[in-house]
């Protein structure tokens, strides 16, 4: 039964599509999102598409430009006219138009017209492989306070850091710092009776290859860290919601969860497979690297 719009928006729903679009295409096709600049074959200038599909042939490249249409309001024949104009002009070879509020009858026949194919996301109440109360749990540190020391090869430290450097050579904010020794401390075999009760810890916390730069730049090598902390575990349920995306004949099931990992926010995608594996990935929302698994479920 559908339950009604999805909330993505904007370039949430260009994300969502390319990491769907990549699911689906395996490994033969290339996914960008926002796409390469193609040429306008009229004006000479480059354009861009919601997302591009590349399908590399040796000799030659297939392109599937997609158009994601978040409005409120059902996409209408100008859009779609839009759309396949722009198709022409940058040589676009197949066509898809994805809308979150749906099409009106006239566009879909337009569309037909003009070789666009026309998807649907639609959120629904659930499916055979998912249960209605699905959610994924999550615990995160919230940390009260925080005292370390720095600790130096050799005998002699500097009097004043200036920055920290991690294993790649990216310096580090001290937020950050914070995060990676609350990652590296383990939650208990049943996190739940941590929930909402101060834990204090005291550990050295070993760095890899991270390095400090003093007032007068000269770089110190770090050998570990002592730490002294106070944090509470925190938490965290985030509902799955389940959906559909489907046209052009191919139906394909998938589920949503706006989480937060640590302090990142974004969305766990559930995707359901042809072969009965269901893959998970992690969409974060500040267009940092989707992070995908496959399990047999």
């Amino acid at each position: 039964m559908v339950k009604g719009k999805p909330d993505e928006t904007g370039k949430q729903l260009e994300r969502l599509i390319a990491m769907l679009e990549s699911a689906l295409a395996n490994t033969g096709a290339a996914i960008e999102a926002p796409s390469r600049r193609l040429r306008d074959r009229d004006t000479g200038r480059t354009r861009e598409h919601d997302v591009l599909i590349i399908w590399d042939h040796g000799h030659h490249q297939i392109y599937t430009a997609i158009e994601c249409r978040d409005r409120s309001r059902p996409v209408s024949v100008p859009a779609v006219e839009g759309f396949a104009d722009k198709c022409d002009a940058t040589g676009v070879h197949h066509r898809v138009m994805v809308s979150a509020s749906g099409f009106q009858q006239t566009a879909r026949i337009k569309a037909e017209k003009r070789a666009i194919t026309c998807m649907d996301i639609e959120n629904v109440d659930g499916f055979d492989w998912l249960a209605i109360d699905a959610a994924f749990v999550t615990y995160h540190r919230n940390c009260i306070r925080m005292n370390l020391k720095i600790m130096f090869d050799g005998d002699h430290s500097p009097d004043i850091l200036s920055a920290v450097y991690d294993t790649n050579g990216r310096q580090m904010t001290d937020q950050e710092i914070m995060n990676r020794i609350l990652q590296s401390i383990k939650f208990s075999n049943d996190p739940d009776d941590d929930v909402g009760r101060p834990i204090s810890f005291h550990m050295n916390v070993l760095t890899d290859a991270w390095t400090a730069k003093d007032l007068s730049g000269k770089v110190w090598p770090i050998s570990h860290m002592l730490v002294d902390a106070d944090f509470i575990v925190e938490k965290r349920i985030a509902p799955l919601q389940g959906k559909r995306y489907r046209g052009g004949g191919k139906d394909y099931a998938f589920a949503t969860a706006d989480a937060r990992l640590g302090n990142q926010a974004g969305k766990f995608i559930v995707m359901r497979n042809e072969d009965n594996t269901t893959t998970v990935s992690w969409l974060p929302d500040n267009h940092g690297a989707t992070q995908t698994m496959r399990r047999v479920l």
